[in-house]
């Protein structure tokens, strides 16, 4: 994954120095050079990214981080972030394309760790003349007894979505995933995620990064950060670099119509033809 994403960053910013981190002594190593010779700009990728770069301290150069799922209150003075996390008004405009007669889309989240996206998300939903209900929850136990909740009062008419955000407190692929989709197929409720391995279970379709795409974005973040100091970027940015993954036989369940044309827009399709 990194691999790609630096092909993207090297698309926009031709030989950037890299710097891997292993875990130990390296890492250390690979700190004391930045602070020895300083870049004009720190691009740090995946969680282990982000810890080095915030050990670095005060520094004399702007970090952009990515390639992970972060919070406002992972990046520091002089750090923007692009999360992994899809943006929502691409997840929307998706769910309107292929289910026009949605008008609410219901969201379990842990507002610890998504509670900034899923404001980004009230914002998103009403630009797609969509509601967003949404209920938090602080563990896995509190999520299940909502999902339950939702799914029994869950009109079968398809006006209602169910959104599973990449929030590991509220969605899990052995507990969560199998009880929505058991309920969602019976009630014929759309269900739409971040994972693509999700859209392949049966949730009708799944948005999820596309790699070098956002190698690409990622670097010129930086290339703005090095012109204004990151002043003029916002802190912390959803995802728009996606591609799209869908199931086909959850969609013919829902009775929607995938044509060969809207096919194509799908880099995964489910079941493999």
């Amino acid at each position: 994954v990194f691999a790609t994403i630096l092909q993207g960053i090297q698309r926009e910013l031709p030989g950037p120095r890299r710097l891997p981190l292993a875990g130990g002594r390296g890492d250390r190593e690979a700190l004391e050079a930045l602070r020895r010779d300083p870049p004009r700009v720190l691009i740090a990728l995946g969680r282990r990214g982000l810890r080095a770069a915030r050990a670095l301290g005060e520094r004399p150069f702007p970090v952009v981080v990515g390639a992970v799922l972060l919070r406002p209150e992972d990046l520091g003075e002089g750090m923007v972030g692009l999360s992994l996390a899809p943006d929502p008004a691409a997840l929307f405009a998706q769910l309107r394309a292929l289910v026009p007669r949605a008008r609410r889309v219901a969201v379990v989240y842990d507002p610890r760790r998504s509670g900034w996206l899923v404001e980004r998300a009230r914002e998103a939903a009403a630009a797609a003349g969509l509601e967003l209900e949404a209920h938090a929850a602080r563990d896995l136990r509190q999520a299940a007894r909502l999902y339950r909740d939702l799914l029994r009062r869950a009109p079968e008419d398809g006006s209602l979505a169910l959104w599973l955000p990449p929030d590991a407190t509220t969605v899990d692929g052995r507990v969560i995933l199998p009880l929505v989709l058991r309920e969602a197929w019976r009630r014929e409720l759309p269900v739409f995620a971040s994972n693509p391995a999700y859209a392949k279970r049966g949730v009708l379709f799944a948005l999820y990064p596309d790699n070098e795409a956002m190698g690409r974005r990622l670097a010129r973040l930086a290339r703005r950060c090095v012109q204004t100091g990151c002043r003029h970027s916002a802190r912390l940015q959803a995802l728009g670099a996606l591609r799209k993954a869908i199931n086909l036989r959850t969609a013919s369940h829902l009775g929607i119509h995938v044509s060969i044309e809207q096919q194509r827009e799908f880099a995964l399709l489910f079941p493999a033809p």
